[in-house]
């Protein structure tokens, strides 16, 4: 891989491809108006008329569970006049705009135009809510506002981190088990280059460290081993302790046990698996300098049902390494604003940032980064 980047160090993107509108825009409609976005669990809607509403691209939508079952994603936009239909999260009977009350079945059919009649011009059979492609895998909902995208698997088989290599976590059998949302006042390309390396893991993460050993060298991938990296002796969790009171998820051998596993699907989620749950990290751009991250915590169901269930060890730890890595996000964000900071360098640890900003200027203008 670093033969195929040319040599070592490499250089960053430019500094204004953090922060300039203009780049945020461009982006924003060459990546994730056309990529298989995730955009929740399917648990989220998990009854009919279940709903819930988010933003992808600056499009604003609604992800909803019909009536038989069904879960679909429609433009949250009313076909009379515009109107935004849905704020937030629910449950509805049917979709009832607030300016003059058109409404539309769980379908997206319109089913009611009040004072409003096909002697009018108006056929209800004609007009439904417009549709955007949805997908579901392992639990997880996708949407692309590109018609024409290939199927979701074809994108999944393209990440150079496949979720497909940890089928026997069985994803889509888990549940949420708890939840966390952020507010970071970073660009989503920070976050994201912060979690492909660990140079700043001796420094920032002391309590990482002791977990996984192989941060302490600045390595975020071990020599021969596929998307992980083993634990300390002993160790089988990401807890302030490194072990657990809980058992380990069924289908994983002694080495995944001990192994903590990282995917990035690009552009916006990770998957962290260990070996009594799987950490799902959403990343949804809010502006060039804002992101908001979700982070939801699944393990098995008898796990979370069984009495006196309690998750904290896990998202304790968890929550201090992501305030620690939101920190320095925000730092390097106010940095990069610096007129002096036309680009930094990466050392080889960091060739799989190097990695990403490849794929990620692929997708945006079909551009490489500059060898310095």
């Amino acid at each position: 891989m670093d033969d195929d980047l040319g040599p070592w160090p490499w250089a960053t993107l430019p500094g204004p491809d953090y922060h300039a509108e203009s780049i945020y825009r461009l982006e924003q409609e060459r990546i994730f108006a056309r990529s298989w976005i995730c955009v929740g669990r399917a648990d989220e809607v998990a009854e009919p008329g279940a709903y819930l509403t988010l933003d992808v691209a600056d499009e604003p939508l609604v992800i909803l569970r019909g009536a038989d079952d069904a879960v679909r994603a429609f433009a949250n936009t009313c076909r009379h006049r515009g109107t935004r239909l849905l704020d937030g999260a629910g449950t509805v009977r049917a979709i009832t705009c607030p300016y003059h009350a058109w409404t539309y079945g769980l379908d997206g059919q319109l089913r009611g135009s009040p004072n409003v009649h096909m002697e009018d011009g108006i056929d209800r059979d004609e007009i439904r809510l417009w549709s955007v492609p949805l997908e579901e895998f392992e639990g997880f909902l996708f949407v692309t506002l590109d018609h024409s995208a290939p199927p979701l698997r074809s994108q999944l088989e393209g990440d150079a981190d496949s979720p497909l290599a940890l089928a026997r976590y069985a994803v889509g059998d888990l549940v949420v088990g708890a939840h966390r949302e952020y507010e970071v006042a970073a660009n989503w390309k920070v976050v994201v280059e912060n979690y492909h390396e660990c140079l700043h893991c001796p420094t920032v993460h002391p309590e990482l460290v002791k977990i996984v050993p192989l941060y302490r060298s600045g390595e975020v991938e071990q020599d021969g081993q596929l998307l992980g990296n083993s634990m300390g002796e002993g160790l089988t969790s990401f807890t302030a302790s490194g072990v657990s009171t809980l058992p380990p998820l069924p289908g994983l051998d002694e080495t995944d046990i001990h192994t903590f596993y990282g995917v990035y699907l690009f552009p916006n989620l990770i998957l962290n698996y260990h070996s009594e749950m799987v950490n799902a990290v959403a990343i949804h751009p809010a502006g060039p300098g804002a992101t908001r991250i979700v982070s939801d915590f699944l393990f098995s169901r008898e796990a979370v049902e069984a009495p006196g269930f309690d998750p904290s060890e896990f998202v304790d730890f968890r929550d201090l390494v992501a305030h620690q890595d939101w920190d320095v996000c925000e730092r390097v964000q106010r940095g990069v604003r610096s007129r002096f900071y036309t680009a930094g360098i990466y050392p080889r640890q960091e060739r799989w940032i190097a990695m990403f900003n490849r794929r990620y200027l692929a997708a945006r203008d079909g551009a490489r980064p500059a060898v310095p």
